[in-house]
């Protein structure tokens, strides 16, 4: 470590004392600056910033005591060192000049060798100051900028894990981080068809670069939700988004989830956390989900399984996701609370709210105080029984302004397309672009959705809901779907939309033919009781509830053609011949110019 080039202010009323000492500093590559007084030396020491002062004490005007302590009285960023060079040799003296702010004393006349070492050693140990103030300089500018950063980070963490979804009834969370940041994320929404999608995701590591890897899965849970794909394609899309952005050395542990109380399922897929765990009413585990597949962003698309575990519930209770946060939380011995610590908490018999308070205070009570050594978070889904058969349907009494314009819309998919393609999400996030369709959104999705599944399940793959209602019946009918669906070579659905006027009143209707042998409809069409809480099936209510929420409905042919009209507007009130409503034709329903997927 070379020393720096000095800047050394010399007081002395005597000049050969001076130009001595000036002499040797020069000689050691240091730059002097010469005065002749305490009052002149207080003066150049401001003008002149000197990095060491060499200060006599008997001087005219103002002794050398006296300046050093109006020196030492000035505002300073910096250390300077002040040596008294003083003829004076009596220890009173030389403890004088050190208590008003003096560091060394020298007695003349000194040795060339002992001034030369002096300067010397004082050039080393300012150097050392130069680099400590560098040290503390670039020390705050990097707190400034983790400030502002750890601002931001949380402004945008707060917008993305502050969904509405997360205040639905159903839902009990908490989330706390062992840093500022949590790398747990807890995400909430509600599908169109009134499914609740849940996520609870634990990223590598805590703290901001944690959140920093868990922060992308939120756009793609909410957009997909929103648009009602199933559960393993955004388990996927996930892992796919993960895999392109994350270094090798990352990856997010996930449990999803999706909660369909209208027919009475529960789906989960568990990469990496803790078993999810469905406690019953009396605080009993009902049903357990290990993780069954490697976290999120591991392994590529062609290795990665979607597949999830879906089961049929018959009693009210609560689905619990946590992440291993919470079952690895230690005490003040390092105890960890462990799964069993976890059931203990959630065995109460009462109701989801205080089942709740028991798992966040037997938490808070096991690390009494303490903060955690990982982010611990958990997510507790009170699953009603008396809600499942009565979804919220949209109203279609929405009042439209001017002539609604004829809009039809043809689709033709094939074996092929059927096997790869999420029909009901790609085809209602197009036809809900339309002005007048989109706040009926909900209903369509139930509508269009059981349409589509009788006519996959039913008529191409000749599958039998009544297989649901086997012990275990639901896992069978599911894995017998997926089967048949890779096996699918042959067969076909044609789907029409038309949207269209009368009088007063706007209708969308629907039409849907499978290349099937088609299914016995007729139970379902004729079974006006199928959407009555007495109803216990695990299926057979989805005709029904199509019945219920369209003004007519048509099945022709073995039950492979299927026609429905639903009321979107009771009311059209003309605006004096303005059209306000855009027209998109992509061909007439029939036309051999339909779209093809």
């Amino acid at each position: 470590m070379s020393s720096p080039h000095l800047t050394i202010l010399i007081v002395d009323d005597t000049p050969t004392n001076a130009k001595q000492l000036e002499a040797v500093a020069r000689k050691l590559g240091h730059a002097t600056i010469l005065a002749g007084n305490g009052e002149e030396a207080i003066a150049k020491f401001q003008s002149g910033k000197p990095d060491l002062v060499f200060m006599d004490i008997m001087m005219p005007v103002m002794d050398g005591i006296t300046a050093v302590q109006h020196i030492r009285a000035l505002p300073s960023e910096k250390w300077t060192p002040i040596v008294f060079f003083s003829a004076l040799d009596q220890m009173q003296d030389i403890v004088r000049g050190l208590e008003v702010g003096g560091d060394d004393y020298i007695v003349k006349p000194a040795s060339l060798q002992i001034l030369r070492a002096k300067i010397n050693s004082y050039a080393r140990v300012l150097s050392l100051q130069q680099e400590v103030q560098a040290n503390a300089t670039e020390l705050r500018n990097w707190r400034l900028d983790a400030e502002e950063q750890s601002r931001l980070g949380a402004h945008v963490m707060a917008r993305l894990t502050d969904a509405a979804g997360l205040r639905d009834p159903m839902i009990r969370h908490f989330n706390m981080p062992a840093e500022t940041f949590s790398g747990d994320l807890l995400c909430a929404a509600r599908a169109p068809g009134e499914v609740l999608n849940v996520l609870l995701a634990d990223a590598t590591g805590h703290g901001l670069a944690a959140a920093l890897s868990a922060m992308p899965m939120t756009q793609a849970f909410y957009s997909m939700t929103a648009k009602g794909f199933p559960l393993p394609s955004i388990a996927e899309e996930l892992n796919r988004k993960l895999k392109a952005i994350l270094p090798s050395d990352r990856f997010v542990a996930a449990t999803l989830a999706a909660i369909d109380v209208r027919n009475q399922t529960v789906e989960v897929w568990n990469g990496g956390n803790p078993n999810a765990m469905f406690i019953n009413a009396c605080g009993e585990i009902a049903m357990q989900w290990a993780s069954a597949h490697p976290p999120l962003g591991i392994l590529p698309d062609k290795l990665f399984s979607g597949m999830t575990e879906t089961v049929v519930f018959h009693e009210a209770g609560d689905l619990v996701l946590c992440s291993d946060g919470l079952t690895e939380a230690e005490d003040p011995d390092g105890a960890w609370l462990g799964i069993q610590g976890v059931r203990n908490c959630l065995a109460s018999s009462g109701d989801s709210d205080q089942r709740f308070a028991n798992l966040l205070g037997g938490v808070e009570a096991h690390l009494a105080g303490y903060p955690g050594r990982d982010d611990i978070s958990a997510m507790l889904v009170s699953v009603p029984i008396d809600r499942r058969l009565r979804p919220r349907f949209d109203a279609p009494s929405h009042a439209l302004h001017g002539h609604i314009s004829e809009w039809r819309l043809d689709l033709s998919f094939g074996a092929q397309e059927l096997r790869y393609i999420d029909v009901v999400p790609a085809v209602l996030g197009f036809v809900t672009q339309v002005q007048a369709l989109k706040p009926h959104q909900g209903s369509l999705f139930l509508i269009f959705s059981e349409l589509f599944n009788n006519a996959m399940d039913h008529g191409l793959l000749g599958l039998d809901s009544a297989t649901k209602s086997w012990i275990g019946g639901f896992e069978l009918y599911l894995h017998q779907r997926s089967e048949r669906l890779e096996g699918l070579r042959r067969g076909r659905i044609d789907i029409a939309f038309l949207l269209h006027q009368e009088e007063t009143r706007a209708f969308l209707d629907i039409s849907m033919t499978d290349t099937g042998p088609g299914f016995d409809f007729e139970r379902g069409l004729n079974n006006t009781a199928a959407l009555g809480i007495e109803n216990q099936m695990a299926y057979g209510r989805g005709i029904a509830l199509v019945k219920n929420l369209c003004e007519q409905v048509v099945y022709s042919g073995n039950g492979n053609k299927v026609w429905v009209r639903y009321l979107v507007s009771d009311q059209i009130i003309e605006d004096d011949g303005v059209n306000g409503n855009a027209s998109a034709r992509a061909g007439p329903v029939g036309e051999t110019g339909a779209v093809l997927f």
